[in-house]
C-alpha cells in the first residue's frame, strides 16, 4: 500500500493546469488582499480557499469565476460566483458547477466599508474528464469568537452525504447556518442521508439544530445519553423528532450500511452511556475504503475513554491512516498507547482558533511531533479537505 501526502492546490497533477498568476497587490487605503489558492478532488468540484483579511473595516469577500484569464483587469467577462459579507472568518468555498474538460480561473475581491477593493492572485484550473470516485471527508472550521467544537461532512464514493457533530451556536451565530448550510449548498448538497451527532456538548450538537431545520435528514446516530443534559441537547432531540428523521441509538457493534465500497462501524459507546465524563460517551466511527482506514474520535479522552476501548478491541481493530484526534487536541486525549494502536499517518484536530481552553495543547502537540505525524488543524489552516481513492492520500 502506498501514501501519498499533496498539501498543494491540485489533486491530479496530469490533469489539473494551475497558474500562479500575479501577487496581491493594494494601493494605499485599498482593503488586504487575500491569497487565493484553488485545488480539485472527486465528483469534479473546486476547491477554494483564500487568507484572511485582518482590517477591521472588512466589508465582503467577492469570489470571481471566468472562462479566460484576465479578470482584474475585466471583471465583465467574468461571474460573482459567491458574495461573504461581514464574516472575515469564511475562508473557503466549494464550486460544484464546473464542467469537465473546460478550463476555469479565479480571483477573489476583497471590499472595505470605504467601497475600496483589493484583487487577490489569480489561478486557473482544468476540470479532467474522468475523475475517480473517492471517499472525501471535510473538516469545516468551527471558529468564531470563543466557540470551538468539531464539524466533518463525508462524501462517499457512490455519493452518500453524512455529518459527523455540527460544531456551536448561540444567538447570533450558527455553525450549521453560517458555515456548514453554505458548504452543502456549494456542494449542490440539498438532503443527508445521515448525521451523528457524537455527544450531547454544545459545540458538537449545537450546529446540527439549524441543519435538521433547513434540510431533510434521513437517519440521526445519537450516544443515547441517559443522564442530564443541557438545553441544546433537549433541543436537539427535539429537531431530530420534528424533522421525521429516524433516530438511533449508535452503540459499540454496531455496523453502518453508508455506502457499499465501505465498512463502517461503531466503535464506542455501550449502550445507554449516562454517568461519569459526557465526553467518554462519544461514538467512535472506523470507516475503511479499500487500504484506507480513518477513525473519527469525537470528545474521547485517555482516562475510561481510550482505556476502555483498547481494553475492548485488538489494535488490528484500531488501526486508521486518518486520526480525527480526540478532544480538539487536548492533553488529557489521544495517549502514546492509543497512538501505539491507532498508528496514524495524518493528524487532524478539529478545534476554534479563539478557543478558551488552548487547545490543540502542546502535550499532545510534542506526541504526534515526536512519532512525525503530519498535523492539520482548523484552528491554523481553516476547512481542509482530506480525499482518497483507497490507495493514496490527498490533503487540501
Amino acid at each position: 500500500m502506498r501514501f501519498k501526502l499533496i498539501v498543494s492546490i491540485i489533486a491530479v497533477t496530469a490533469l489539473v493546469i494551475l497558474s500562479c498568476g500575479d501577487s496581491p497587490v493594494s494601493l494605499a487605503g485599498d482593503p488586504e488582499p487575500s491569497f487565493l489558492t484553488i485545488g480539485l478532488h472527486s465528483d469534479s468540484i473546486v476547491y477554494s480557499s483564500w487568507t484572511q483579511c485582518s482590517e477591521t473595516d472588512f466589508d465582503a469577500y467577492i469570489l470571481w469565476r471566468s472562462q479566460s484569464a484576465g479578470i482584474q483587469a475585466d471583471p465583465s467577462q467574468a461571474i460573482a460566483l459567491k458574495i461573504f459579507a461581514d464574516d472575515p472568518l469564511q475562508l473557503t468555498w466549494f464550486d460544484s458547477t464546473v464542467v469537465p474538460g473546460e478550463t476555469y480561473w479565479y480571483a477573489l475581491e476583497t471590499r472595505n466599508t470605504s467601497g475600496l477593493f483589493a484583487w487577490s492572485n489569480e489561478l486557473g484550473i482544468t476540470i479532467p474528464l474522468n475523475e475517480p470516485d473517492n471517499l472525501t471527508v471535510f473538516f469545516i472550521d468551527p471558529s468564531h469568537g470563543s466557540l470551538s467544537g468539531d464539524a466533518m461532512l463525508i462524501r462517499t464514493p457512490n455519493g452518500f452525504n453524512y455529518l459527523i457533530d455540527g460544531g456551536d451556536r448561540r444567538s447570533d451565530w450558527s455553525c450549521g447556518e453560517d458555515r456548514i448550510l453554505p458548504m452543502l449548498d456549494s456542494l449542490g448538497i440539498t438532503h443527508l442521508d445521515g448525521i451523528v451527532g457524537t455527544h450531547p456538548h454544545s459545540d458538537h450538537i449545537g450546529g446540527l439544530i439549524a441543519v435538521l431545520e433547513e434540510i431533510p435528514v434521513d437517519k440521526v446516530w445519537d450516544c443515547g445519553w441517559t443522564g442530564d443534559g443541557s438545553n441544546t441537547y433537549e433541543s436537539f432531540l427535539w429537531e431530530i423528532q420534528a424533522s421525521g428523521a429516524e433516530y438511533i441509538e449508535g452503540n459499540r457493534g454496531m455496523v453502518l450500511d453508508w455506502d457499499p465500497d465501505l465498512q463502517v462501524k461503531i466503535l464506542h459507546p455501550e449502550p445507554n452511556p449516562g454517568t461519569g465524563n459526557m465526553n467518554n460517551a462519544s461514538i467512535l466511527i472506523h470507516i475503511t475504503f479499500e487500504d484506507v482506514s480513518f477513525l473519527f474520535t469525537g470528545d474521547l479522552e485517555t482516562d475510561d475513554g481510550e482505556e476502555d476501548v483498547l481494553a475492548f478491541y485488538s489494535p488490528d481493530d484500531l488501526k486508521a491512516d486518518v486520526l480525527k484526534v480526540g478532544h480538539h487536541g487536548s492533553s488529557d486525549a489521544t495517549s502514546n498507547y492509543w497512538l501505539d494502536a491507532v498508528q496514524p499517518s495524518y493528524a487532524a484536530i478539529e478545534v476554534g482558533s479563539g478557543n478558551l481552553y488552548g487547545h490543540p495543547h502542546s502535550e499532545l502537540l510534542y506526541r504526534l511531533d515526536s512519532r512525525g505525524i503530519p498535523v492539520y488543524r482548523t484552528d491554523q489552516d481553516g476547512t481542509f479537505v482530506i480525499t482518497t481513492d483507497g490507495t493514496d492520500i490527498t490533503v487540501f
